[in-house]
């Protein structure tokens, strides 16, 4: 076993009392980034698959256990730790697994299927199988998305939401034991060679399959805890609506929260989809920077020379997302717009005639504010620089037009976030925020992200720390100063 990580886990810091969202958001949030956030913005920060992560169940276990996220949001909690013994990838594997979580999987094991189940049949009220009745990849992930969102729409509703401790272990297993196919199957969307298209067909032993022979069975935060059994059980509870044998049918108190839970998912996987492709535009902008900066020299300790020396230490995490190539990038757009559109048909009421196409999301209004902050960040920049001449002054300005041309996409995705948002606000009884949603609160994700493997440099902080440029942008306005 891998001692290093039980040592690590050990000297971690960890809050000593619980952290959650509802209705503690601002509190919470001003505590991890020195910075407020109204509830009523989370959705559009955080990604509804990862809202309940830090919340505890009846047994005291946070509900997305080591992969918490917020990890400054994790406590320490007592957990069992072995070697797995299971054949296959997770063999003998040097991180450990979880067997608290799975003994608490095994004891509520038919009321995890059954639960399953119950969000199957309402997911299939909206989206229909392929003719031979195999999945469509995408539509897999977008049910591993409602299924995750039954507990979090409990949790996070305004009316009589579940308090934080209370929530039950049947759906705190469901969670965690669905996550998995989460993240395989948006592996599988979003792998940038060999990746798989959206109508992709799908069964329980081609599931099984491609996640024992991509490794997927492993993380850094520990091996899969579930028998090989177990997990074939649950993949054709899932995907085939196998019955669950010596179990009577759900009459859980949450049965009636389905239909709400399935609006809660899509209207998330929606926000999700715009959160993500526009962090890929942010790509393209760091992508094009890099090119101009490398190109020009500097004095020693000038504004030039910081800007480059700042990009460059952010290229590798850049490279490491492998969105630097627009190929990549286009694959991308490619899937979280067909997962946008889909999410939208899932909905209650849904008419085709009123679908948002994902494109119009990204596309900029070239208007009046457009062009002013344009002009702003040239002048800004150059200022900034000592207003240099020649090769050195047309990069900056390729440097300002780049930063204008993502804050004026940012500002299309901020209005089709809103929007969604607010339908999501609705959904859960809570009041929608006064003031409009902004860039500086999407810049909240890439902050919770510094210093884990999931970093994601934000391209405005380049412009703020070396340059001393501040930007400030929602849908209706940019503002550089």
């Amino acid at each position: 076993m891998n001692q290093r990580f039980l040592e690590a886990e050990a000297k971690r810091e960890a809050p000593t009392e619980p952290l959650w969202w509802n209705p503690d958001c601002p509190r919470v949030m001003e505590r991890l980034v020195g910075r407020p956030l109204e509830l009523g913005f989370l959705e559009t920060v955080l990604p509804v698959h990862r809202l309940a992560h830090p919340a505890l169940d009846a047994e005291g276990r946070h509900v997305g256990e080591m992969n918490v996220f917020p990890e400054a949001m994790r406590m320490k909690r007592p957990t069992e730790w072995r070697v797995c013994p299971y054949p296959g990838s997770r063999y003998r594997d040097e991180a450990p697994m979880n067997v608290t979580a799975l003994k608490s999987m095994t004891r509520h094991w038919k009321p995890v299927l059954q639960g399953v189940l119950a969000v199957r049949e309402e997911f299939l009220r909206h989206h229909s199988l392929l003719p031979d009745g195999r999945w469509r990849l995408g539509d897999l992930h977008a049910l591993s998305y409602a299924v995750l969102a039954l507990p979090t729409l409990l949790l996070m509703r305004a009316n009589a939401p579940v308090p934080n401790g209370a929530l039950d272990p049947v759906l705190s297993s469901m969670f965690r034991v669905t996550d998995g196919v989460r993240m395989m199957t948006s592996y599988l969307l979003l792998l940038l060679e060999n990746s798989m298209a959206y109508d992709a067909p799908m069964t329980a032993a081609e599931l099984y399959r491609l996640t024992e022979q991509t490794n997927q069975f492993l993380s850094n935060r520990g091996v899969c805890a579930g028998p090989p059994h177990m997990v074939e059980e649950f993949f054709a509870t899932l995907l085939d609506g196998k019955p669950v044998a010596g179990a009577p049918s759900s009459t859980a108190a949450w049965d009636a929260e389905l239909p709400a839970a399935m609006d809660y998912g899509m209207l998330g996987l929606q926000l999700y989809s715009l959160q993500s492709n526009l962090w890929s535009h942010m790509c393209r902008a760091h992508a094009v920077i890099h090119a101009a900066l490398v190109e020009v020299k500097d004095e020693p300790g000038g504004a030039l020379g910081r800007l480059r020396e700042r990009v460059e230490r952010d290229w590798p995490m850049i490279q490491l997302s492998g969105l630097h190539q627009a190929t990549s990038r286009d694959l991308a757009e490619a899937r979280y717009g067909e997962m946008y559109e889909r999410a939208q048909r899932g909905l209650r009421g849904f008419r085709e005639n009123a679908l948002h196409r994902f494109q119009d999301a990204f596309t900029p209004a070239r208007d009046e504010a457009d062009e002013k902050a344009r002009q702003q960040l040239r002048e800004l920049i150059r200022s900034r620089a000592g207003a240099p001449s020649g090769s050195r002054g047309d990069v900056l300005d390729t440097v300002a037009d780049t930063v204008a041309e993502h804050l004026s996409i940012e500002r299309s995705a901020l209005h089709a976030m809103e929007g969604a948002q607010r339908q999501i606000n609705a959904l859960l009884q809570r009041p929608h925020p006064a003031r409009k949603l902004s860039g500086a609160d999407l810049s909240i994700n890439h902050h919770l992200r510094i210093g884990t493997i999931l970093m994601r440099p934000h391209l405005l902080d380049a412009l703020q720390d070396e340059l001393g440029i501040t930007t400030e942008n929602t849908e209706d306005a940019t503002y550089c100063h």
